[in-house]
Parts: structure tokens; C-alpha cells; sequence
């Protein structure tokens, strides 16, 4: 957390960035940059579903979501890396079986487009039939990552403050007996 909070860019410089100067003052709301439960899982839900359900420029749009939901803006932009140059070949593989299970979709689109007798037709049906079946897919990680995330956000929040106070119980103890041992 403290190797998190030094790197983050300080108030002050993104205020004085030339390319952030007309939107800086929502850059420098302090509910998008504050490590709370609520906002860390809200990024942590904002970011996954923008991964996945985002094709293209996760990241700026995990940013825009999170400054409307007041959600953590580093926990969501992090969080959008999931989805990768290595890791999007088997996500997009695995939404498109998701998305043909889905829709028991082995049909043609023909049927969308008519009678694809040339094979600019059917070449455009297959193309119609591999994206929508794809992003269905797509749409169906986005949501259940979604709300994964967000109840993960929650949960591994109430752990680590859990385990701050079995540290702290653990050392208050350690304490009291030295005292009595002394």
C-alpha cells in the first residue's frame, strides 16, 4: 500500500500537466484517489468489466467510469491489465465458447443476411456470427468479473483489516506481558 501511495502521481503535478490542466480539478477529487472499502471495490468492479467489455482503450474508460462512481481510479486502471497481450487470445477464445454455449449458435447468420450465394455474403455472415457470438461471450465475463471484483474488493478488505487487528491484539499482548514480566 505505502509502494502504491508513493508512486501515484502527486496533487500538484497533475494540476500543472498542460494535457490534465482542463479537467484537473475532478483529477484532484479526493474520493477517486482515497483507499477505502467502498471505492477500492468499486474500481476494482469498474476496471474488470471495462477490461472485458471494452475491446479497446480499457484503461481510459475505466478512468471515466471511476470518476462518475466516485470508485478508486488507480485500483481501476490497474485493474484493466487482466486483460493483456498475452492473456486476450484465450480470453476472446473462451468468449466465443461461452457465447456460442450461451446461444447454441452453430446456425449460419445466414438466415440475418438471406441466402448467402456469393462469398462476400458469406463472408460477412461468418464475420456477423464470430463477433456477435464473441462479444456476447465478452459481455458475459464482463459482468460476472464484474460482480466477482466487487465482492472480492469487499472481502479482501475485511480480511486485511481483520488481520490488522490480530496483529495488533497479538502485539498488545506481547506488551502487557513484557510489562508483567519486567
Amino acid at each position: 500500500m505505502d509502494w502504491l501511495r508513493r508512486k501515484l502521481p502527486k496533487r500538484e503535478a497533475l494540476e500543472r500537466n498542460r494535457l490534465l490542466r482542463p479537467f484537473a480539478h475532478k483529477l484532484t477529487n479526493p474520493l477517486i484517489w482515497r483507499f477505502n472499502r467502498r471505492g477500492v471495490a468499486r474500481g476494482l468492479a469498474l476496471g474488470l468489466f471495462a477490461a472485458f467489455a471494452i475491446p479497446i482503450a480499457q484503461t481510459p474508460f475505466a478512468a471515466l467510469f471511476a470518476f462518475g462512481l466516485r470508485a478508486n481510479l488507480p485500483v481501476a486502471a490497474l485493474s484493466t491489465l487482466v486483460t493483456n497481450p498475452i492473456t486476450f487470445p484465450v480470453v476472446y477464445v473462451a468468449a466465443y465458447q461461452a457465447g456460442a454455449r450461451l446461444l447454441e449458435f452453430r446456425a449460419r447468420a445466414d438466415r440475418l443476411i438471406g441466402a448467402a450465394d456469393n462469398p462476400v455474403d458469406r463472408w460477412l455472415s461468418q464475420g456477423i456470427e464470430l463477433v456477435g457470438t464473441t462479444y456476447l461471450g465478452l459481455i458475459l465475463f464482463a459482468i460476472t468479473a464484474g460482480l466477482v471484483g466487487y465482492a472480492a474488493g469487499h472481502l479482501g478488505w475485511r480480511l486485511w483489516v481483520s488481520r490488522r487487528w490480530q496483529r495488533r491484539r497479538l502485539f498488545r499482548r506481547r506488551r502487557e506481558a513484557a510489562a508483567e514480566a519486567a
